[in-house]
């Protein structure tokens, strides 16, 4: 029985989705494929086409994109038994280099055609299921700051992060892990299933998709001259020493800010919300991704 393949392309660069679809053609015969293209041109749509890919009883997705158009399909797979891969056209792509996958579009294909599948963990925050990681605070608010600039890449990366340290707002949450009731008011809090953030910076680069444990990353914003050491620290991969922060690694916590706050960050992508308490938990091994062995 041939594999049925949904390619969804994230169509944000005219020239690279024809080359993936040309890539396709080549690499993906319809002697043992039964492949299916389609592209996402607006605000939603990625959802939209996950879920006829899903109603199609599509054996395998494949996310044309970045770590926004992974959590966007990961969100309709939910926990159903489908099968995912990726192809990395996105900025940052934190997820993509995580599991080694090539930023490649051809070595990317390739990887798919060897069908090596691992099965990984995924996290929840409150409804919206993550495979990355989810911030409170300065992650959050430099992903919506990116998403209204209009440059794109690192530089917009950038300008971006250079916009939200320059305006940062204090905030103050309380976290409860284990017993445990930890009171911050952070630079950086970030619960993380991955050891990447995107363009290889880390704050969390003991984390495993495997281990049935996430990582929490708490940084306090104590003062600018010691936030910017902090910045370059994560800049140029230097070593965090114990003071610089709180590590663990759990595998569900509260996290209840003292104000209500208007967004997260959720897999490099800026979430709206209007929750007062955010629950996050971890299910074990629930996704099977294709990546190198």
């Amino acid at each position: 029985m041939k594999l049925k393949i949904h390619f969804i392309i994230k169509l944000s660069n005219l020239k690279i989705a024809e080359r993936i679809k040309q890539e396709i053609k080549i690499k993906f015969s319809r002697n043992w494929y039964q492949v299916k293209v389609t592209e996402s041109s607006f605000e939603g749509e990625t959802k939209i086409l996950a879920r006829e890919a899903i109603l199609e009883k599509t054996n395998l997705i494949v996310a044309c994109g970045g770590d926004g158009t992974i959590n966007e399909i990961l969100n309709q797979i939910k926990e159903k038994e489908i099968k995912i891969a990726i192809v990395p056209i996105g900025s940052g792509n934190g997820i993509a280099r995580h599991f080694n996958i090539p930023l490649d579009i051809s070595k990317s294909l390739d990887l798919i055609l060897k069908q090596n599948f691992t099965n990984v963990d995924i996290g929840k925050v409150n409804e919206s299921f993550f495979l990355g990681n989810v911030a409170f605070g300065l992650g959050a608010d430099f992903i919506k700051n990116y998403q209204k600039i209009k440059y794109q890449g690192l530089f917009g990366y950038i300008i971006a992060f250079v916009k939200t340290f320059l305006n940062i707002k204090e905030k103050h949450f309380i976290i409860d892990i284990d017993g445990e009731r930890i009171a911050t008011s952070p630079l950086i809090l970030i619960v993380s299933n991955t050891n990447q953030q995107g363009y290889d910076f880390t704050v969390t680069p003991k984390a495993k998709t495997d281990d049935g444990l996430l990582d929490i990353a708490i940084i306090e914003n104590l003062s600018n001259f010691k936030n910017i050491k902090i910045i370059f620290k994560i800049i140029f991969g230097l070593k965090f020493y114990p003071g610089d922060m709180i590590y663990k690694k759990i595998s569900s916590l509260n996290i209840t800010p003292h104000k209500p706050i208007k967004n997260i960050q959720i897999d490099g992508e800026n979430l709206n919300t209007a929750d007062r308490n955010f629950n996050i938990k971890l299910f074990k091994k629930k996704l099977q991704l294709i990546s190198p062995k």
